[in-house]
């Protein structure tokens, strides 16, 4: 549409709107059931430091390949450090750290808070009493790295091609908003359907910003191979596809010095190598040619970081805790597949599985139980419903299980001995009430057919959990078989929900919102590539979800969360596996970084290399 038409829409809009608009707030930040931390004046993240001396190379390793720089799409695997800290990628907050970003945002998040924003690209955020729109006004120094300023008409046509040519979970996220409208160069108002989605003007804010002269010609929805212009802190100065790719800091970067930007993107060049195993990126870290990792698995955390550069004090371990909401993590069955179809088969393989065996013998007791999907958070339920949530779960009674309203959700717990014969005779009774018999040591439906499906991973490092789980399922006469393949065909195989079960991780926030759409809706399991793999499809489950998402207070988003949890915890969707509160995290001594707790527990965007560190950290390696 050209910018003429854009004017006259623009003009006609706030005329037919405006008399119903109320008071406008206008402000810098924005904030979800709260206000923002920080006052206008802030003068640079408390959790930073902003004398932070810039230099230094980085290099860190990734787990599989990439043939891409477009994350946006379905189609070819994205390398990482594309999109600045809080970018809203379908099914996920965004929220988190990361490095080497080229592309930022409207608004960036704080480190320290829950669901706020602070202007970025953009100057000021207008609100309306009534909440039917959002206006962002873009600063005039925002350029893309080829000097080309960022304007209103790049971020109405991001808007657009992530709507019409991005990852399905995008229509799902911004279903509500109505239109968007250029006003001028640096002036940009999304409208929205109704004002009941209190997140909308967050979600929109944390939208990437591509740049449009770029993409002009090229087809968005293809694998990108060529290296994008950015605004962000970043551009790529090296790359081998699917092997390395090198981000070089802008010395002209706009934001450096904004309060948004200052003290971070520390280093003159981060370099991520792809390694296609863990075993030998670890072995590439111990060796000195990756500088920091993040462990996950806690076998190595407790066993693997016993070489000469630990005992040397040349490498540090740090648990760094963390004040997040862990989410869940689980076992997901594709409830499109026959076999997963019953619910009390879901809850069998639930009873199958021996978590305080695989926490005692795997993990070094480092892991606690996950029982709810809004673990460590008080959004996580307990005991049995009451009150307003027994009010929101009275008219889907008949079609929930009945012990949902009169028992407390748990899960088995064994000794740990590994003889978990009562679970197993418990899971085998569900089975049976499910139709399953065993005969000749084969679990049988009323067909004479076994019971098979195939647990699939993108990690080696899974099958430790993920073998002694066969074998147990294996004891009720199910031919469980275990498949690792490369990440990209696991991408792809979960894209098209082609699988059985897999590992699937659900991550929460403190005030959730539209991810939820993406996670759990019935739209979301007949959309390809969304983060519903379990297929879940159940009005109960839909309507609390538009509770949580239009909820205006902190008691209505509770009461709707705990109701939901409650549902999606008695369906059996996932066999619960276990979450951790600390980031075990391991690196060379040649870092500096601000040593305050934060509730994200660790930022790598405010770290620095340290030159004094790096030299004598360099002389003792050569002793």
């Amino acid at each position: 549409m050209r910018p003429i038409v854009l004017l006259m829409l623009a003009s006609l809009a706030a005329t037919s709107a405006s008399a119903d608009d109320g008071p406008v707030t206008r402000s810098n930040a924005i904030a979800i059931l709260a206000k923002p931390a920080l006052p206008a004046d802030f003068p640079y993240f408390p959790y930073v430091n902003p004398n932070a001396p810039k230099g230094g190379d980085v290099t860190l390793a990734s787990i599989g390949t990439f043939d891409s720089f477009n994350p946006f799409i379905l189609r070819g695997t994205s390398t990482h450090g594309m999109a600045a800290p809080w970018v809203v990628l379908p099914g996920g907050s965004g929220s988190g750290s990361t490095v080497g970003h080229l592309w930022e945002s409207l608004l960036t998040p704080s480190a320290d808070e829950a669901a706020s924003g602070y202007g970025h690209i953009a100057e000021t955020i207008e609100l309306p009493a009534n909440k039917l729109w959002v206006a962002f006004e873009l600063r005039p120094e925002a350029k893309f790295s080829d000097g080309t300023p960022v304007t209103a008409e790049d971020v109405a046509w991001t808007y657009h091609t992530l709507l019409e040519q991005g990852r399905p979970g995008f229509r799902i996220e911004m279903a509500d908003v109505k239109d968007v409208v250029v006003e001028s160069p640096r002036r940009v108002v999304f409208h929205f359907k109704s004002n009941e989605n209190r997140e909308l003007p967050l979600i929109l804010g944390g939208l990437p910003v591509l740049p449009k002269h770029f993409f002009d010609g090229r087809d968005f929805s293809k694998p990108l191979t060529d290296p994008p212009i950015g605004s962000g802190p970043y551009r790529i100065s090296n790359f081998e596809l699917g092997r390395s790719v090198t981000y070089e800091r802008r010395p002209d970067w706009w934001a450096a010095n904004l309060p948004t930007g200052k003290g971070t993107n520390n280093f003159n060049h981060v370099k991520i190598e792809y390694f296609r195993d863990s075993t030998v990126a670890l072995e590439a870290f111990k060796a000195g040619q990756i500088d920091l990792r993040s462990e996950n698995i806690s076998k190595n955390w407790a066993t693997a970081y016993d070489f000469p550069a630990v005992a040397r004090g040349l490498v540090i371990k740090r648990d760094f805790h963390h004040h997040l909401p862990t989410g869940m993590q689980g076992f997901a069955m594709n409830t499109r597949r026959a076999v997963f179809a019953n619910p009390l088969v879901r809850q069998a393989m639930a009873e199958a599985f021996d978590f305080e065996w695989a926490n005692k013998n795997l993990f070094y007791g480092s892991y606690t139980r996950t029982l709810s999907y809004f673990s460590n958070s008080p959004l996580a339920s307990s005991g049995i419903p009451e009150g307003d949530e027994l009010k929101l779960l009275e008219p889907y009674r008949k079609e929930l299980p009945p012990a949902l309203f009169t028992e407390p959700f748990k899960l088995p717990v064994t000794d740990g001995s590994g003889n978990n014969r009562e679970q197993l005779r418990h899971a085998l009774a569900l089975l049976e009430q499910a139709g399953w018999s065993v005969k000749g040591m084969k679990l049988l439906d009323k067909n004479g057919t076994q019971m098979s499906f195939t647990i699939l991973f993108d990690d080696p490092s899974l099958e430790r959990v993920g073998l002694p789980y066969a074998q147990s399922l294996q004891k009720l006469g199910i031919d469980v078989r275990v498949r690792t393949v490369d990440p990209a065909q696991y991408q792809h195989l979960t894209d098209d929900f082609d699988f059985d079960m897999i590992m699937m991780i659900y991550p929460e926030s403190d005030i959730p919102g539209n991810e939820l759409r993406g996670y759990f809706t019935c739209a979301a399991s007949k959309a390809q590539g969304s983060f519903n793999a379990p297929g879940i499809c159940d009005p109960a489950v839909d309507a609390l979800v538009e509770r949580i998402v239009t909820a205006q207070d902190r008691g209505t988003l509770t009461i709707a969360a705990h109701a939901l949890d409650r549902v999606l915890l008695w369906r059996w969707y996932l066999v619960p596996n276990w979450d951790s509160r600390v980031f075990h995290i391991a690196y060379w001594d040649r870092f500096g970084y601000p040593d305050k707790p934060i509730r994200e527990g660790i930022n790598f965007d405010s770290w620095w290399v340290d030159p004094a560190k790096v030299a004598a950290n360099d002389v003792a390696r050569q002793q």
